[in-house]
């Protein structure tokens, strides 16, 4: 059904398929009737004499033409479940067109149209494996039983080869018929198909594309969420502490109050600007001071700062090295260098003024860096739910394929232990020749 037929329809308010298939049934037996009218009228005297007739007899008497035309609307009807009975509505109607063959005088051959499309219908809605069988058992039934009733046309004295060769040639020209209506619908239905397939291909590679880029929207938001926690929380925990040292300080020390107070200026500065940086980026802003600098990306040539900067709010910091270091990735570099910034800024948030002991580990297969501070009242226990410094710390080391542990130690310190395997970094030094 074109798409011009079926918005007419749609129009006139036959919007289902059970309706459009009453609307063709009703088309078919129109024309139908029309077309065995026509038949009759334009059928010459001089044949139905050539089988017995006389001159200027008509065809067919009242009683007879009232009853094959009862039977064409009836077979016409049959149409109706086309979609969704195919195979009866091909056997309805190659039995009204058997009872219609059977009331006609055997030199009128009339096939109704309505057989052509119930077979049509069984090559586009049956199932698969019976869309050429049934049309072509169709077939041979109706030649059969026209045969059985006495309905060919064979003149008077003619022998049985001439019998065989009548049916021979109905029962080729019905096979040939209703099979090629019935590979006509297959087509039909085949393409049907393929574009079914297609569309169901798109809307499915749609709704990949679509949850992929949500995927890496959500991916993106979590990183961008780790660096504005990260960025926060070290500056931020650091500037409480000199706020509470300034205070103490404004009367009985009022020069080292200033320092702290010039101290916090800075770092509030610098918070100021990348947490700017960071919800520029996560607004999807493109203005010129995001694009003149990136998204704060450390590496470990910046720890030494990151230390200085903890000391000079306060804390006690130690740091040992074992090993041979090696060049790690800069992902890898991020990683240490966060998960470091976030362990000093929980030793200053939960044990402030307490000593800080880190500890760099190199070896072949990985390093392993460890924050140990002694446990305060306020270090978060370890089945309590994890807050998020401690959910960004483990996504860092999972997207490495490392490993980081943050508990409580047998004799009440706390320590966070990151290890980052080596396969994930790469060695700048060069190999020796073999």
């Amino acid at each position: 059904m074109t798409e011009a037929l079926r918005r007419l329809l749609d129009r006139a308010g036959v919007r289902t398929a059970t309706g459009r298939d009453a609307v063709l049934a009703a088309v078919v037996a129109a024309a139908t009737v029309a077309l065995f009218l026509g038949i009759e009228r334009v059928l010459a005297t001089d044949v139905g004499a050539t089988f017995g007739a006389g001159p200027g007899e008509a065809v067919l008497t009242p009683g007879v033409r009232a009853a094959v035309l009862a039977l064409v609307v009836a077979q016409a009807g049959a149409l109706v479940l086309r979609r969704r009975a195919p195979l009866a509505c091909l056997a309805l109607t190659v039995v009204a067109q058997v009872a219609i063959t059977a009331l006609l005088p055997p030199y009128v051959g009339f096939q109704a149209p309505a057989t052509l499309v119930a077979a049509y219908s069984a090559g586009a809605y049956a199932p698969r494996r019976l869309r050429l069988a049934g049309p072509a058992v169709a077939a041979l039934a109706q030649v059969v039983l026209v045969f059985a009733l006495g309905g060919f046309a064979v003149p008077s004295g003619a022998g049985p080869a001439q019998h065989a060769l009548q049916v021979g040639g109905s029962l080729v020209s019905a096979l040939l018929t209703f099979v090629g209506a019935a590979l006509v619908g297959t087509y039909v239905a085949t393409r049907r198909e393929l574009v079914a397939e297609l569309r169901d291909r798109v809307r499915r590679a749609e709704r990949e594309r679509e949850a992929l880029a949500a995927q890496a929207v959500l991916e993106e938001r979590a990183r961008m969420a780790r660096e504005l926690h990260d960025v926060a929380a070290h500056h931020l925990s650091g500037i409480v502490v000199q706020a509470s040292a300034a205070e103490r300080l404004v009367d009985a020390d009022p020069e080292r109050a200033k320092e702290s107070v010039r101290w916090i200026r800075a770092q509030g500065r610098r918070t100021l600007d990348d947490l700017r940086l960071v919800v520029g980026i996560l607004r999807g802003r493109d203005d010129d001071a995001a694009s003149e600098r990136e998204a704060p990306q450390p590496t470990l040539a910046e720890v030494p700062a990151l230390l200085d900067t903890a000391r000079a709010a306060g804390t006690t910091v130690t740091v040992r090295t074992e090993g041979t270091p090696w060049d790690p990735t800069p992902s890898a570099q991020i990683a240490v260098y966060r998960v470091l910034q976030e362990a000093l800024a929980n030793a200053r948030r939960h044990a402030p003024g307490r000593p800080v002991d880190v500890r760099f580990a190199w070896s072949d297969a990985d390093v392993v860096l460890t924050v140990r501070n002694p446990a305060a009242g306020t270090v978060p226990d370890p089945g309590s739910a994890p807050g998020h410094g401690l959910v960004g710390m483990r996504e860092r080391a999972a997207v490495l394929g490392g490993t980081l542990d943050a508990r409580r130690a047998p004799d009440g310190a706390w320590v966070v232990r990151l290890s980052v395997p080596r396969a994930t970094a790469r060695d700048p030094r060069p190999q020796e020749a073999s």
